[in-house]
């Protein structure tokens, strides 16, 4: 999805965005990093968490015990996950370029390696 088709999403969801965050992939498309996203990646505070448990949303615990929950329309949603430096960008918060790329080196995932790379390139020739 491109971001048109983010932000669409985001504002069907009905989610309080002043308590979550977009990262990965989904942040990629707002800097311009990456044309489109499989899905989107938001972090939320606990407080966000517990109420989308109180309502009943799907949930599984994820890595240190995390909550997460996938939403309809292809968002998963992690309790406090890569939260960093957060900027409204067309109303969406997004995490910094900078966390991105720590999250991603954190993963280590084979998958993330072009995007590492393509970010160092960016955040290089903002210098």
């Amino acid at each position: 999805m491109k971001k048109d088709d983010i932000l669409r999403r985001l504002k069907a969801s009905g989610l309080d965005l002043s308590r979550c965050w977009i990262t990965a992939g989904g942040a990629l498309v707002f800097y311009g990093i990456r044309g489109d996203t499989a899905d989107i990646d938001m972090g939320c505070e606990s407080s966000l968490a517990d109420e989308l448990q109180a309502a009943g949303c799907a949930m599984t615990y994820g890595e240190f015990g995390r909550r997460r929950f996938h939403l309809e329309g292809d968002i998963d949603l992690s309790e406090n996950w890569a939260r960093g430096t957060v900027t409204l960008m067309d109303g969406a918060p997004v995490v910094s370029l900078e966390d991105v790329l720590a999250l991603k080196r954190q993963l280590g995932r084979p998958k993330d390696q072009s995007d590492i790379a393509t970010i160092e390139k960016v955040l290089a020739e903002r210098e």
